[in-house]
């Protein structure tokens, strides 16, 4: 089994992403990521649970849009069943790679697979310098653990519960879970994150103040000295000193959209009519913000001609109206069409306030399509 990562560097459309190449004796499977990339975390937490059996584990290798997910099951100690799968894709469902393999060599050929790409292609100008590929001690994870009793769940709350995309597994639930030490070394990452982006933005005065409060920490918890209320306390004051805000952290906001995405989620249905803002172009689509939900329209839904790419129809902060298509609420997925909203083919293309306000009246025809169709 071999798996390689390969970067995209001189194809305008494609630049700045990764090709996961997966290979078998028999099969090969391979997909692009999204442009970010930043499943390194989330990949390691990933192969940590198969090596320490805490299986099943799945993970989505594409932040947004179409992607695959990778899924690991156990058979026994020793063998796992491996698929990679289509995910967010009501059209194509088909499994794409179902093999059995050992364990070991699973996360063998994907450690293999990323220190040679850190070696041979990886830039980290590419992506955020805190996030660099090479920071990850990936040689870990071929360490055998007979015990079997690292917590990967664990792991993952104190990593941010994989960007809530397994709600059940979220840092909202497991860090109930989480001693006291682990609750501030949760805390601690998230202010370095926090101290870089202030770094960054040139406030030095408040990056001394939060460096001055937290670089004692480490030592605290290792001495079994950590005096809690002091912390707290001290947060407090600082803090408002500094007018600090502690929703600035990038870690912790992800938790308050979680949960405002899943409240949004559950007030829609489909044939809905939505308003929202563009959030996000990609070559295939894009992110419409509806509220704290994010939801896809894809590239061939924009319009019924085609659509060259959705930089031509849509900017970033563009106003959009667009009807649910497709939900899928276990999952959380939801897809929008423009296209079937246009009165004339290419109607989008023209003059997107046209198909905006006619956009009641044909989502009526839409609607009574579907009941047709049904029946």
């Amino acid at each position: 089994m071999r798996v390689t990562f390969t970067q995209s560097l001189n194809n305008q459309v494609l630049r700045g992403l990764i090709l996961l190449r997966i290979e078998t004796d028999d099969l090969c499977t391979e997909t692009w990521t999204s442009s970010t990339f930043d499943p390194y975390q989330e990949l390691y937490i990933w192969l940590g649970q198969i090596r320490d059996l805490q299986l099943p584990t799945k993970m989505i290798i594409s932040k947004v849009g179409y992607g695959v997910e990778l899924i690991a099951e156990s058979l026994s100690d020793l063998f796992v069943q491996f698929r990679v799968e289509q995910w967010m894709s009501d059209r194509n469902t088909t499994t794409r790679l179902n093999i059995t393999v050992e364990r070991s060599e699973l996360i063998k050929a994907f450690h293999d697979g990323i220190i040679k790409f850190i070696q041979d292609e990886y830039q980290p100008s590419k992506w955020s310098y805190i996030d660099n590929l090479s920071n990850t001690n990936w040689g870990a994870l071929l360490q055998s653990n007979n015990s079997f009793s690292q917590n990967w769940q664990t792991r993952l709350a104190m990593y941010g519960g994989g960007h809530s995309r397994v709600p059940e597994t979220g840092r909202e639930i497991i860090s109930n879970q989480l001693t006291l030490e682990q609750q501030w070394l949760v805390t601690l990452n998230d202010v370095l994150l926090w101290i870089a982006n202030l770094a960054a933005n040139g406030q030095i005065r408040e990056v001394y103040a939060l460096v001055s409060l937290y670089k004692n920490l480490p030592i605290d918890i290792a001495l079994g000295e950590l005096d809690d209320s002091w912390y707290e306390q001290r947060k407090i004051e600082l803090y408002q000193q500094y007018e600090l805000r502690e929703n600035s952290i990038t870690r912790r906001t992800i938790h308050n959209r979680s949960r405002l995405a899943k409240a949004r989620l559950k007030t829609l249905k489909l044939g809905q009519i939505i308003d929202g803002s563009i959030s996000k172009i990609k070559p295939y689509g894009v992110f419409v913000d509806i509220g704290g939900y994010y939801a896809l329209l894809h590239i061939s839904a924009i319009s019924q001609q085609p659509v060259e790419h959705p930089e031509k129809v849509f900017q970033i902060g563009d106003w959009i109206r667009a009807i649910i298509i497709w939900m899928d609420v276990e999952k959380g997925r939801v897809s929008l069409s423009t296209s079937d909203l246009e009165t004339e083919p290419g109607d989008m293309l023209k003059d997107p306030l046209i198909v905006y306000e006619k956009a009641e009246e044909m989502a009526a025809r839409y609607y009574q399509n579907v009941l047709s169709k049904l029946q």
